[in-house]
């Protein structure tokens, strides 16, 4: 919500300039996530509390899959500009990640009648509540609704070089025909990729080059790398030449490690070029939910060549990757999947936060509405975001039972922060979102006074909220 306040928030942030930031936009923000895929913070901000309304957890399409999709859609409202939209379709997270991604950023404005192309955009954003582990509040259910009916109107302006768009929502059950892959010349750059992956998104004989991290690209196998040229990214690439003063002064901070989510086909002397959220894996293409966008353009100007040419600039990050294939599994990556798969099990149980006490400090008992089932080797504990270091640990095969004492009314928060343990030493944690029983009137009037605690703060929040600054 900060992206939207009306000052700018670069170096350190003014605290109450951000606070003003996200209290004003928590009426006008959904964000849909996989339940279990919230990481803990290092350290719990009072902002937090006016995220509440806005985090809807999503339920896995099934298990062993993901809700994956990397989508912004925005409805711009004001007098001179009537409705505007923007659609973001983006290869990264919401985290602080500095990795290497890509993102499809589409302007369009509303038009007087139906554009079919826009359906599978539709039907995505329509489903969204739908897929919510707490059910979402009739207004914002509105909103959405009223969101994804204009999708099916929105003429969107076309990227240069780009004919034609297409939206493809995956795992949905609903989609429209799945994204035509086949072509005689293929680019797949995807940090994660299996052999029946690689196969769907490079189904044809011919030009295949492969971008994807090593360990991915070792783990293929032997035939699945017949024929197909592997790159990786260059462990020096976007590191500033330290001649270069105009870009040693920018103070950016560097990108590492691939995780864009590209694929460029070449058929017919066209180039379609996909991109999203679906890696190039049996997961991605069989039942995660992504969403992906494809532009169609010429192949001389957006197709392979674009990218992989001796002088382009996509191709000056790569270096080639020689391997065999045919490595096997790493055995600590399935123990560390197998405790991420428990905790987004946890985080989709039904839990409750019910609040009791009063002024000289509060009682919360947090309790799940089935039981939890984890095996005894595992240890499962659950804090309050706001007070970390004071754990319960949780049983299995009876409900959640946990008790907090003496918190302090700014501290009360539905946001619980659950760790998973095994006995060799590896833990994995996420933030589920309780629902508040008996939430106490004036709890974020409280949050507001601890963070506008002086007369100079407190001018600077009431011009905020003039609209002064």
């Amino acid at each position: 919500p900060v992206a939207f306040a009306s000052f700018e928030m670069r170096g350190t942030p003014d605290p109450v300039a951000a606070l003003e930031a996200v209290r004003s936009c928590a009426d006008r923000v959904d964000i849909f996530c996989q339940a279990g895929n919230i990481r803990i913070p290092a350290q719990a901000s009072d902002l937090m509390a006016y995220l509440e309304p806005m985090v809807h957890e999503v339920r896995r399409p099934r298990p062993g899959y993901l809700f994956h999709p990397k989508v912004w859609f925005l409805r711009y409202s004001s007098p001179d500009l009537p409705g505007q939209f923007r659609l973001l379709c983006s290869t990264r997270n919401l985290t602080n990640d500095r990795s290497w991604d890509a993102v499809v950023r589409l302007d369009g404005s509303r038009s007087t009648g139906l554009m079919p192309e826009n359906r599978p955009l539709s039907d995505f954003l329509a489903r969204l509540p739908d897929l919510c582990v707490t059910p979402l509040d009739d207004t914002r259910r509105g909103r959405i609704a009223s969101l994804a009916s204009d999708a099916r109107y929105i003429e969107w302006e076309h990227p240069d070089n780009v004919r034609e768009i297409k939206f493809h929502a995956l795992g949905l059950g609903r989609t429209t025909a799945r994204p035509d892959f086949t072509g005689y010349r293929h680019l797949v750059v995807s940090p994660f990729c299996n052999d029946d992956g690689l196969a769907t998104v490079a189904p044809s004989w011919g030009d295949v080059s492969l971008v994807s991290r090593p360990e991915a690209i070792d783990r293929l196998a032997p035939e699945s790398l017949e024929g197909v040229t592997t790159y990786r990214l260059d462990p020096l690439a976007g590191l500033a030449d330290p001649d270069d003063e105009a870009a040693a002064g920018t103070g950016s901070e560097l990108l590492t490690g691939l995780h864009a989510k590209i694929v460029v086909v070449e058929r017919n002397r066209a180039a379609h070029v996909f991109i999203g959220s679906a890696n190039a894996t049996s997961s991605a293409h069989t039942g995660n939910v992504e969403f992906v966008v494809e532009l169609t353009g010429g192949a001389s100007k957006i197709g392979v060549d674009a990218f992989m040419a001796a002088d382009a600039p996509f191709r000056q990050l790569l270096e080639p990757y020689a391997t065999t294939g045919g490595m096997p599994p790493d055995t600590a990556d399935a123990e560390s999947r197998a405790l991420e798969n428990l905790l987004r099990d946890v985080a989709v149980r039904q839990f409750t936060l019910t609040v009791d006490g009063g002024d000289g400090g509060y009682l919360l008992m947090l309790a799940s509405t089935t039981p939890l089932e984890f095996p005894t080797a595992i240890t499962l504990c659950a804090e309050l975001m706001t007070r970390p270091g004071h754990s319960e640990t949780l049983v299995t095969g009876t409900r959640a039972l946990a008790a907090f004492t003496d918190v302090p009314l700014a501290d009360i928060t539905p946001f619980v922060a659950v760790r998973a343990s095994t006995a060799s030493g590896l833990t994995r944690g996420t933030v589920l979102r309780a629902s508040l029983v008996n939430d106490p009137a004036g709890r974020l009037d409280e949050i507001l006074a601890r963070q506008v605690d002086t007369p100079e703060k407190f001018l600077r929040f009431l011009a905020l909220l003039l609209g002064l600054a």
